[in-house]
């Protein structure tokens, strides 16, 4: 099994915050974004947001330069956080005016992956969550996301995959989508081929997860879809270099990815504020292959004899001969 890398576009931003609302660098422009990330050994596909599009950055043109650079399309991600318009919630909006401009939103992120060659889409339910108690009717805004997902991944059927991204919190205090167990919930609910879930590491962690548990749960449904990586101290999306913090069960992710023969993507979703973007991108990129590479010493079997004892020890002591002992 080859692992693929992609990166997030978004790595390159000025990745403004609260605190410094001028943003940490300046912004490039999206042909050079593009470069950037080509420019990076072990990434060959980039993943862009349906935002990305405007008039000064048409369609056509980032097909172009993509083409040009070599550079493949790992998926679109649907993402309404940025927006005003759907501050107060995107898919799970109760005013059809705004749910269906929510809902277009998905559908452009469709007709971009099908323009670029992409058949995946992730949507970000970001901005679908709660503040307060008695904020929300639960279950009026479930039904009204399930009814937004279900239109968009119809829309998308058969030649798209549509994988909903869960994260505890961020910007919402309480996302309606929090865990693995509530998407994958969700996906069976839906009960489309097509529909699956976006596991992001960091979120993961925020969400109280072992990770590569949560891999290993997708799996036994076929629902992961998409994989991204990043790491976090678990609070917060710090959306850090991947396997930066957490060593181990980055490699235990890699493994279950492995083990399951994962066949999509490795996405990098890192927001480099105070380091310089490419850097950061090609530490990522090394962290994760290093680890890949160490996997391949690793005697599956043995480990599954160890771990029918029940006793760590005994894996504890393989997996540090492998990741430890060269």
């Amino acid at each position: 099994m080859t692992i693929k890398f992609s990166t997030g576009i978004w790595v390159f931003s000025t990745v403004q915050d609260q605190y410094c609302a001028d943003g940490y660098r300046d912004m490039p422009r999206f042909q050079e974004a593009l470069a950037a990330a080509a420019a990076i050994k072990g990434i060959d596909a980039v993943e862009i947001r349906q935002s990305d599009i405007t008039t000064e950055t048409p369609l056509k043109d980032v097909k172009r330069t993509m083409k040009d650079l070599g550079l493949a399309c790992s998926g679109i991600c649907a993402s309404m956080s940025h927006s005003r318009r759907f501050s107060l919630a995107a898919f799970g909006h109760q005013h059809q005016k705004t749910r269906n401009a929510a809902i277009d939103e998905g559908r452009k992120a469709v007709d971009m992956a099908r323009t670029l060659g992409a058949s995946e889409v992730t949507l970000r339910l970001f901005t679908d969550g709660f503040d307060y108690p008695f904020h929300l009717d639960y279950t009026a805004h479930w039904n009204t996301v399930i009814s937004s997902i279900k239109t968009i991944a119809k829309y998308a059927s058969p030649d798209i995959n549509v994988a909903i991204a869960y994260k505890p919190r961020e910007p919402r205090k309480h996302l309606t989508v929090a865990t693995v167990g509530k998407s994958l919930s969700m996906c069976q609910e839906i009960a489309m081929k097509n529909v699956g879930v976006a596991l992001n590491f960091s979120h993961a962690l925020m969400a109280g997860e072992n990770p590569a548990e949560s891999i290993a749960f997708l799996t036994r449904s076929s629902k992961l879809f998409q994989m991204y990586f990043s790491d976090s101290h678990g609070l917060w999306d710090d959306m850090l270099m991947p396997a930066s913090i957490h060593l181990w069960e980055s490699m235990e992710a890699l493994f279950y990815l492995k083990t399951s023969r994962y066949k999509g993507y490795m996405t990098i979703d890192v927001v480099p504020q105070r380091l310089e973007p490419s850097h950061a991108l090609q530490i990522a990129v090394g962290n994760l292959s290093i680890l890949w590479k160490k996997l391949e010493k690793l005697d599956t079997s043995e480990l599954r004899k160890a771990q029918k004892t029940l006793d760590a020890t005994e894996s504890q002591r393989i997996i540090r001969r492998v990741l430890l002992q060269g």
